[in-house]
């Protein structure tokens, strides 16, 4: 501690000058970050926005991107520790909102670094975080309302993905360089939100040739009902943020395209998975023969307007996906191989 020196009474210098401090306001005209001539530090690196024009020929629609098994083949279909599950249905002993957790909950933070675990982390950016998945040699499938979509010089906010993020960095972390999207979305207020709420972001390195990657396919509204399904996500409840969460075997429920007469671009799927805060942009996927899929992304939650088809109401966790996404992968990854 640094002793204060007395500089006597009435003393109008800058010490012990009994004059407020200006306002962030009136400071911020004198100290803009963009008058930033250098920094004194380097910064994370902004990503380029790429708006992408939706196929309306059938015919060109790309309805599945192959994933990239590693070379080593240490896959698993659980990740370590996944099967002793837990409930949690409590934090600091208040119950958890049950729009968000559904009870059992059986979800359970893991440490397991084979594939596709691997691919899976956390993405991180100034305005907060979320969850992601390695879905190409340098590409990264997250949900759109994750994005910093504030613009400087061009460019929008910075993104960074953190593969298997588990206290700390297990794998280096990546950054955005460019960014695909369909909409660009701060938030979810609705159906057609939701529908297309992911973005591809083409990364500064090639961390799928390292770690591999997981394929992307669209939702058969077949499947729905199937307890088919897993997710790995970063959730503020459990790991507070900072450890991989794994829900498994749970089903989509229902699926729509979103409009009155279900006209519209994307698809809204419903599940009662336990997904909340963190977990946003989370991969939903399943596994087949040739390796896993990505069939949507975490959206949000709430009930949305019935549509001419279902009166009822439609009240869980959403998820966007439909045959856009692995459009949207796809041309990602053939304009950035």
């Amino acid at each position: 501690m640094v002793k204060a020196v007395a500089t006597g009474r009435g003393s109008k210098d800058s010490a012990g000058s009994r004059e407020p401090p200006m306002s962030l306001i009136q400071a911020d005209r004198l100290w803009r970050r963009e008058a930033i001539r250098e920094f004194a530090f380097q910064q994370p690196p902004r990503s380029e926005l790429h708006i992408v024009k939706r196929k309306k020929d059938p015919s060109q629609r790309v309805s599945t991107c192959l994933p990239k098994l590693p070379d080593a083949h240490d896959i698993s279909a659980f990740p370590e520790g996944a099967r002793a599950r837990r409930r949690r249905l409590a934090v600091g002993g208040r119950r958890v909102n049950p729009l968000f957790i559904y009870p059992p909950d059986t979800r359970f933070a893991f440490s397991d670094t084979t594939y596709p675990w691997r691919c899976c982390g956390r993405v991180v950016t100034a305005v907060g975080q979320g969850s992601g998945c390695i879905i190409g040699p340098q590409h990264v499938l997250t949900a759109s309302h994750v994005v910093d979509w504030t613009v400087t010089d061009g460019k929008i906010g910075w993104l960074r993905f953190e593969p298997d993020f588990n206290n700390s960095d297990v794998f280096a972390s990546s950054n955005a360089t460019i960014t695909y999207s369909y909409e660009k979305l701060s938030s979810v207020s609705g159906e057609y939100d939701i529908a297309e709420d992911y973005v591809v972001c083409v990364m500064d390195r090639r961390i799928g040739d390292e770690l591999g990657w997981l394929g992307s396919k669209t939702y058969d509204d077949g499947w729905d009902g199937g307890g088919f399904w897993a997710h790995v996500g970063y959730p503020d409840d459990i790991g507070s943020g900072s450890q991989p969460v794994f829900e498994g075997g749970f089903s989509i429920y229902n699926s729509w395209h979103p409009g009155f007469f279900e006209e519209g671009a994307g698809l809204d799927m419903e599940t009662f998975a336990s997904l909340t805060h963190g977990d946003s942009g989370g991969p939903i996927f399943g596994f087949w023969n040739d390796g896993p899929y990505v069939v949507g992304v975490v959206s949000a939650e709430g009930t949305l307007d019935p549509n001419i088809t279902d009166w009822s109401s439609r009240t869980g966790n959403w998820v966007a996906g439909g045959h856009e996404m692995p459009d949207l992968v796809n041309q990602a990854r053939n304009d950035h191989p």
